[in-house]
């Protein structure tokens, strides 16, 4: 029997970035091992409300595509360079060790409401449930 040739872990490692192609047109999918259940924005204090507006949500979401989501000056989606991120959000990450990330996406999931997390490709990996938008609150305007 003819033995397969074994692929190396660097190129198993190699991830897409959401703006290639291929990439953009996949739909969103969600992984939950990463969330910070210990910090300030932690998913599981979401109230019973408010978790099935954002299980609707979420399941909107997956009709969409990434290009669709993150398109530039879409409502939907955002992403943000880890080092821009305000002072507090930039030292929750390092206290989880997750400081070295380059970006971190967030979903807008309401008025105020968003969910941040890391894209893999079309994977969004839930970090933080912000019922409040304190993560990365908008500038007001005309002030």
């Amino acid at each position: 029997m003819p033995s397969t040739p074994e692929v190396s872990d660097e190129k198993r490692a190699i991830v897409l970035d959401i703006d290639h192609p291929e990439v953009s047109s996949r739909r969103l999918v969600w992984r939950f091992r990463e969330i910070d259940a210990a910090g300030d924005w932690p998913p599981a204090a979401i109230g019973a409300d408010a978790m099935g507006d954002l299980l609707k949500k979420m399941g909107d979401f997956e009709t969409m595509t990434l290009g669709e989501i993150f398109k530039p000056g879409s409502e939907h989606g955002k992403r943000y360079v880890v080092e821009d991120l305000p002072s507090r959000a930039l030292k929750r990450l390092g206290e989880i060790e997750r400081d070295d990330e380059t970006e971190i996406v967030r979903l807008r999931c309401g008025g105020r409401p968003r969910l941040y997390g890391f894209l893999r490709e079309h994977v969004f990996h839930v970090v933080w449930w912000d019922a409040e938008h304190e993560v990365y609150p908008s500038k007001k305007r005309n002030t």
